[in-house]
C-alpha cells in the first residue's frame, strides 16, 4: 500500500494544535508520518507536536510557500497530505484521501469540506462564507483547499512543489492547484472528507486576513506569469467595489439613473453566485459577506500590484 506522510504548517499554534493532533490520532487509518513544520525549533507548538508523536522540523520559513516547500522536501513517502493547526479531521479523513488516490491514477489531489467548529460569531460567519467548499459535490473540483488537501508527492515535484515566496501566506492553494491543474493532473473534491475549521472571531483579524488574501493572490499571480481569466476577475474587484459609491454619488447629483449604477453591480454579482452554486439560498448569504468583506480585500489587491515579487519568486515560476 502507498505510505502518506500528513504535514501541519505552524506558529506559535501550542494553544489550538493539541485537538487537532488529537484528531489525527484517532484516524480510521493513521498516516505513515506525521510532520509539523514550524519557522523555528523554539517555537513552543513543538512541546505539543512532540508528545502527540509528531517529527518536528524547522521550515526556516518566512510563510506558508515556503513552510510548503520544506515538508515537500523532508517527505519520503507516496502521498503528502496538509491541515492547519486550527483544524479537526474527521475520523475517516485519511482514509478518504487515501482511498481516492489510490483508486484513481489521474487524480492528483483531493480535498474536502471545511465546515466550521469552536465559536460561532458574525466574524466567523463571515469568514465561513468566503469559503465554497460546502457548496460542491463530490467529482472533479478546479482547486483544493490548503487546510484540506492530499496530493501525489511526485505529481507535487514534478511541477516544482510551491513558488519560493517569501512573506506571503495565502493562495499557495490556488497556486498549487492551478500548477497542478497546468501539468495535465485532476483535483478531486469528495464530501465526506471533512476537517472542521476554527474560522476568525474577531473582525479585526478578519479585516487583516481579507487584506492578505487579496495581496496575496496578486502577488501570486504575478510571480507565476499568469495574466489570464482569473486575473482580470480578481483586477475587476476593487472596480465591482466603487461601482456603488459612484452611483450613490450620481443619485446625490441629481441624477435618477444613477440607481441603476448601484443596482447593476449588486444585482449582477448575485446572478453570477446563484449561478456557481446552482442555488439561490447558497448564494445569498455568501453574496452578504462577499460585499461585507470586499472593501478590505480591494486594498489588498491594491498592495498586491503595488508589491514588488520578490525575485527568487520569479526565477522558481520559470521552473
Amino acid at each position: 500500500m502507498p505510505s502518506l506522510t500528513l504535514a501541519i504548517c505552524a506558529r506559535n499554534a501550542e494553544h489550538i494544535i493539541g485537538d487537532c493532533l488529537a484528531s489525527i490520532e484517532q484516524q480510521t487509518m493513521r498516516p505513515d508520518a506525521l510532520i509539523v513544520a514550524l519557522d523555528e525549533l523554539s517555537d513552543p507548538t513543538a512541546e505539543v507536536a512532540e508528545r502527540f508523536g509528531a517529527r518536528v522540523i524547522a521550515s526556516n520559513a518566512t510563510g506558508l510557500y515556503q513552510a510548503r516547500n520544506a515538508v515537500l522536501k523532508a517527505c519520503d513517502t507516496d502521498y503528502l497530505a496538509f491541515t492547519d493547526a486550527d483544524c479537526i479531521l474527521v475520523p475517516e479523513w485519511v482514509a478518504i484521501c487515501h482511498g481516492v488516490l489510490d483508486s484513481q491514477s489521474e487524480v492528483a489531489a483531493v480535498t474536502g469540506r471545511h465546515p466550521p467548529v469552536g465559536v460561532r460569531n458574525f466574524a466567523s460567519w463571515l469568514h465561513h462564507m468566503w469559503y465554497v467548499a460546502e457548496t460542491k459535490s463530490t467529482g472533479d473540483v478546479p482547486h483544493v483547499i490548503g487546510g484540506n488537501s492530499a496530493f501525489r508527492t511526485e505529481a507535487l515535484r514534478e511541477v516544482g512543489g510551491w513558488l519560493d515566496l517569501p512573506g506571503h501566506s495565502a493562495a499557495e492553494d490556488m497556486y498549487i492547484s492551478e500548477a497542478l491543474t497546468r501539468a495535465g493532473h485532476r483535483i478531486w473534491f469528495e464530501e465526506d472528507a471533512a476537517a472542521q475549521h476554527h474560522y476568525e472571531t474577531r473582525l479585526g483579524g478578519l479585516w487583516r486576513k481579507s487584506v492578505m488574501m487579496g495581496r496575496d493572490i496578486v502577488v501570486m499571480l504575478k510571480a507565476a506569469g499568469w495574466y489570464e481569466s482569473l486575473w482580470w476577475y480578481t483586477l475587476s474587484i476593487p472596480v465591482l467595489a466603487v461601482s456603488p459609491l459612484i452611483g450613490i454619488a450620481i443619485l446625490a447629483a441629481g441624477y435618477p439613473w444613477g440607481a441603476i449604477v448601484v443596482a447593476a453591480p449588486l444585482a449582477s454579482s448575485l446572478l453570477f453566485l446563484a449561478i456557481k452554486f446552482r442555488s439561490v439560498s447558497r448564494a445569498l448569504p455568501r453574496w452578504a459577506a462577499r460585499w461585507i468583506l470586499i472593501w478590505p480585500y480591494s486594498l489588498g489587491i491594491l498592495q498586491g500590484l503595488l508589491r514588488r515579487v520578490p525575485p527568487a519568486a520569479a526565477v522558481s515560476s520559470q521552473v
